[in-house]
């Protein structure tokens, strides 16, 4: 190449890269006067095959009840906006800004988990425009919920094929309907509706494959994608009649052999597309890793072996978002930071040694309070070969400085605040109270629902740490808690 199609190259990148770099922000700005001094949060969906929303900006929502956050992409995202646990779901076109009045209903709000009851953020765009993609996607998604809701007996027990074509014609009258991978609106109406083929074709999926899937085009960042893809390719190695238990069998529990594998899945019509079958590989792991059939530390080298070598970067940070979920279930804990009565910070790190018995609480919860007094005989008993904490999510921390002044006295083991650690909260799924969850002397978690003061903690104790030594967590007595739940 001579040195001018080099310099003329040249300053073709650099112009793009400016372009690129000048591209302004989206910005969300409104009022959400009921939560004055609270953040607010803007999670943004960059791996919708884990369904892992990433932290993108926040802010502090001031005295008046405005905020303003600013993010830049490049891309139209599925989004979220949070304050405390409460949510709403919302669409993000690059470059526009948003002008947004926000509401809740104010008893949910203070709730653990407000979605359980219909208090999601109630948004009402102040600058409303038919054209906005928000207003478009959710004219549609009421439409088609509503209509599937009048079906619903239809879509559960089947029987009769005129009730998917009913509720396609009526979809197809009112909405735009084709396949068009570059048009975001068009593609979540045209995915969306693939629901009903695949509920409809489910002996014959190689003709939910030709319609949807038979391109050169995933869309990751599209939900109605997505949702039908995971739909689609769930269990798809196993069930597949092209994959031998015997190829799964040879290229991940005996030595793992990604290429093997890789070019084996290709045998199957449905798998043709190469990085397609390459998702699909990545789906199935992930799955595997859960399922005793597979070997697990296989399955993650699999995993990681695709990390490294994929010519895909986003199948690589979907490979990278897994082992960090994967982690954050190990030991969920280990980042999250509490404060004491004296606003000291503390971690469970600072319990490590012995096992934790935490219980989730609110100050006004009047279960919770009861339990405690039953935790106070526990702890004297067992408060030498356990650590006992009680952890208070009360949305305004003065809810715990009151409790602690109350009845701290009372109580013999650690009674923290959970610092506003709702992300957290979401995690974790702790949706009622009180709750409860038990970790290992090294921080992991032993189980993740233990047993209740009121029902099963005394015995459950009195089997694990009676004798002179400290047994092992009894795992019969776990899978028979977990029965009874």
């Amino acid at each position: 190449m001579n040195l001018k199609k080099l310099h003329i190259l040249s300053l073709v990148f650099l112009l793009f890269a400016g372009t690129v770099c000048a591209q302004p922000p989206v910005v969300i700005s409104g009022t959400a006067p009921f939560a004055a001094g609270e953040e607010i949060r803007l999670m943004v969906y960059d791996d919708l095959l884990n369904d892992i929303p990433s932290l993108a900006a926040t802010d502090i929502i001031d005295k008046h009840g405005r905020f303003t956050i600013k993010y830049k992409t490049a891309d139209i995202k599925a989004a979220q906006l949070a304050i405390r646990t409460s949510k709403a779901d919302i669409f993000i076109v690059p470059s526009v800004s948003y002008d947004f009045a926000i509401s809740v209903d104010s008893l949910l709000f203070r709730t653990v988990n407000p979605e359980r009851y219909g208090g999601m953020l109630n948004i009402r765009n102040l600058n409303p425009d038919t054209a906005d993609l928000n207003v478009k996607i959710n004219r549609f998604s009421r439409f088609y919920g509503a209509l599937c809701d009048n079906f619903s007996f239809g879509l559960l027990y089947g029987g009769d094929p005129g009730v998917y074509d009913t509720i396609r014609q009526n979809v197809t009258s009112r909405f735009p309907y084709m396949y068009a991978p570059e048009n975001y609106y068009l593609s979540y109406i045209y995915y969306t509706l693939g629901g009903i083929d695949l509920l409809q074709h489910k002996k014959k999926n190689s003709l939910v494959y030709g319609k949807y899937f038979d391109n050169d085009n995933i869309l990751y960042n599209n939900p109605a994608y997505m949702a039908l893809f995971n739909q689609y390719y769930s269990g798809y190695l196993y069930m597949s009649p092209k994959i031998s238990k015997e190829l799964l069998t040879t290229t991940i529990n005996e030595k793992p052999d990604y290429l093997t594998l890789f070019n084996e899945a290709g045998r199957d019509p449905n798998l043709a597309n190469a990085r397609l079958r390459e998702l699909v590989i990545i789906k199935n792991l992930i799955e595997f890793s859960e399922n005793k059939e597979f070997d697990k530390d296989n399955v993650l080298s699999l995993l990681d072996y695709i990390r490294k070598t994929t010519s895909f970067e986003i199948h690589a940070k979907i490979i990278d978002n897994t082992f960090a979920d994967m982690e954050r279930k190990r030991k969920p804990m280990a980042e999250v930071t509490f404060k004491d009565e004296k606003n000291r910070k503390v971690s469970l790190k600072h319990f490590e040694g012995k096992p934790v018995y935490l219980q989730i609480f609110q100050s006004d919860c009047v279960d919770c309070i009861r339990e405690m007094a039953m935790l106070k005989e526990l702890e004297s008993k067992y408060g030498e070969k356990v650590q006992f904490v009680s952890l208070c999510i009360d949305p305004e921390e003065s809810g715990f400085s009151s409790f602690v002044r109350k009845y701290k006295k009372n109580f013999g083991w650690s009674v923290l605040y959970f610092n506003q650690e709702y992300e957290w909260l979401y995690r974790e799924g702790i949706e009622t109270l009180p709750d409860h969850i038990l970790f290992n002397p090294d921080g992991t978690v032993a189980m993740r629902y233990a047993p209740s003061p009121e029902r099963g903690l005394p015995e459950f104790l009195l089997m694990n740490f009676s004798g002179e030594e400290q047994q092992d967590l009894n795992p019969l007595f776990f899978e028979r808690n977990k029965q009874q739940k």
